[in-house]
């Protein structure tokens, strides 16, 4: 594991109040919880320093905006409520694109390319947890799964229309 001095960490919100009363506690998010993508760990700002906290369990959405996590070695509610008001933060790559307000984010009839290889029209955005995808239609009509990450998303054109994958090899061919 890097230095955490060498870690691009970004806010994501903060600690606001502990749930129960074995040592779970409820964090404000700045963020979507549909942009996450937590798996192990997250940091908190303490005394100045950035301290990582591992999960006791993967963290779970929590009213509108907040998520419910469960931090190891943390068990009671005093605890949690030592921690009250700490700014969280986790390493940017554990935060996805936008995906809020797909109709704009992600728009219908755009022409899609794999690098320069066209694929097709978009079409609907399919929002699945954890693995949201668009629909391309190609020119004979065939349906298209392509998974949204930013593994593959490269550019979404507005003012030419175009969005650009960079797709592994195989992956348009599996609908065929």
């Amino acid at each position: 594991m890097k230095p955490i001095s060498e870690l691009n960490l970004v806010t994501i919100g903060e600690i606001i109040r502990t749930h129960g009363y074995k040592g779970e506690a409820v964090i404000k998010l700045s963020v979507n919880f549909e942009q996450l993508n937590l798996t192990e760990l997250i940091f908190l700002i303490i005394d100045g320093n950035k301290v990582p906290f591992f999960f006791s369990y993967p963290p779970k959405s929590y009213k509108k905006s907040g998520l419910l996590v469960k931090l190891e070695n943390i068990d009671s509610d005093k605890e949690i409520n030592k921690l009250i008001n700490l700014p969280v933060l986790t390493e940017e790559k554990n935060i996805l694109p936008e995906t809020k307000n797909q109709e704009t984010s992600i728009p219908e009839g755009f022409t899609v390319y794999n690098r320069e290889q066209l694929i097709g029209k978009s079409g609907e955005y399919i929002n699945i947890p954890s693995n949201p995808v668009i629909t391309v239609y190609s020119e004979n009509n065939t349906e298209i799964l392509i998974p949204l990450n930013e593994q593959f998303l490269k550019e979404i054109n507005y003012k030419k229309k175009v969005i650009i994958f960079d797709l592994p090899d195989g992956l348009i061919d599996l609908n065929e």
